[in-house]
């Protein structure tokens, strides 16, 4: 079963939100994600762990 995450910086639009995705989640490797300037939103087919990037990253699980 596949586990969907939502990425967010607290008060702040993303302006490159894959590149921001690809800093919490150095693992990603091609799976499907899309972004609303916000946040970013990524599934993967196994739950992984983010990286910490500190208290104003929010990751929060969407789907598992």
């Amino acid at each position: 079963m596949s586990t969907t995450y939502r990425v967010s910086m607290s008060g702040a639009t993303l302006s490159d939100p894959y590149a921001f995705l690809q800093a919490v989640f150095p693992q990603r490797d091609g799976e499907p994600a899309s972004s609303d300037g916000a946040s970013v939103t990524v599934t993967f087919d196994t739950p992984q762990t983010p990286a910490d990037l500190g208290p104003l990253v929010k990751v929060e699980v969407v789907t598992a």
